[in-house]
């Protein structure tokens, strides 16, 4: 996924000059539909929403299946929503081809469509804020290798990867990306992968049997919040983090304590409340006909044992420390 370089201020400020003070205080509610309310990343999205709608002075519906593998309960929600026609919607679809048909009903249906977090097979939507996975994949396969290297003295040995879901466009590119990088390393080899269907228990499962099956094993990748925690306690309960490398997504509570310990050695660090904040001013500004950029990189920072008190990740790896300032170009506006 290739992302054009937009500056969400320079949209946030052109639709705030486009909204009069009755429009501030309309009583409208816009949905957010995230991929599974179960994960502490997607309550970091609602609460992005949430500062932007108080600052708007609407509402909005927080909604989403339990789980990122309940693909018929999300297109359940899409096809309520769609009949009872809110304002817009802002969405994290849970598969890239399944919410396809969705999304372009809403579409059709006179109702703008923010695209959050994961692609959709359409092109049928107002505009999408995510990550580039792909790169951040990439960022993922390198950070692993340049902890083998430190450990080891080379980067050399077996790897083996966690997929939360093999459906979702996110985190398809998101492992593509990683085998990429990974393959820039000749002596590194992947042994195995397993699927853990955002299962926390389930991962911490596959990590330990990965761990038993491969004796040699000298990195191990989790390709979401919920792979990293059930990784990271596998980990903690083996005590192999001082010999195994462990890089993992996304930054919950446990992962960040996990990564303070030295049991993960790296976190690649979405910012899901900047989807939430842009996803519902920039649906809020759909629906007045603001014209929006297409797409949107919401960035991605690698943070380790070393750097993850360092007040630029501070806003990151807790939204409750999250100042917002001007945007100028710049990551300042991430690093608070």
């Amino acid at each position: 996924m290739h992302f054009a370089k937009h500056t969400l201020a320079i949209v946030a400020a052109t639709t705030a000059c486009s909204f009069t003070p009755a429009m501030a205080q309309d009583s409208t509610t816009i949905p957010v539909v995230i991929k599974a309310t179960t994960a502490s990343y997607w309550q970091a999205v609602f609460d992005g929403a949430q500062h932007a709608a108080d600052k708007l002075g609407i509402q909005i519906e927080e909604l989403g299946p339990a789980n990122e593998t309940q693909v018929a309960e999300q297109i359940g929600i899409m096809e309520n929503l769609t009949s009872r026609t809110p304002p817009a919607i802002v969405l994290a679809p849970v598969s890239n081809d399944a919410l396809a048909g969705p999304v372009e009903s809403a579409t059709a249906a006179g109702i703008p469509v923010i695209i959050i977090d994961s692609g959709v097979d359409t092109d049928q939507y107002a505009s999408l804020i995510a990550t580039d996975n792909f790169a951040a994949g990439q960022r993922a396969g390198h950070a692993l290798a340049t902890c083998m290297e430190r450990t080891q003295g080379e980067a050399a040995g077996q790897v083996a990867y966690l997929r939360a879901n093999p459906n979702g466009e996110s985190l398809v590119s998101r492992d593509e990306g990683f085998l990429d990088a990974i393959s820039q390393y000749p002596d590194i080899e992947v042994v195995d992968n397993r699927v853990a269907n955002n299962d926390t228990a389930k991962a911490m499962n596959d990590t330990l049997d990965l761990l038993n099956r491969y004796p040699d094993l000298n990195g191990v990748f989790a390709d979401n919040q919920l792979m990293g925690d059930g990784a990271g306690t596998a980990f903690a309960e083996q005590g192999v983090g001082d010999d195994v490398c462990l890089v993992a997504f996304d930054s919950s509570e446990l992962e960040v304590d996990f990564l303070r310990q030295g049991v993960i050695d790296s976190l690649v660090v979405q910012d899901p409340y900047m989807m939430g904040y842009a996803g519902i001013w920039f649906a809020h500004a759909a629906q007045e006909g603001v014209a929006l950029p297409r797409s949107v990189d919401t960035g991605v920072h690698v943070a380790d044992t070393e750097t993850v008190d360092q007040p630029e990740f501070s806003g990151l790896l807790d939204p409750d420390q999250r100042k917002l300032t001007p945007y100028l170009g710049t990551s300042a506006d991430l690093q608070e």
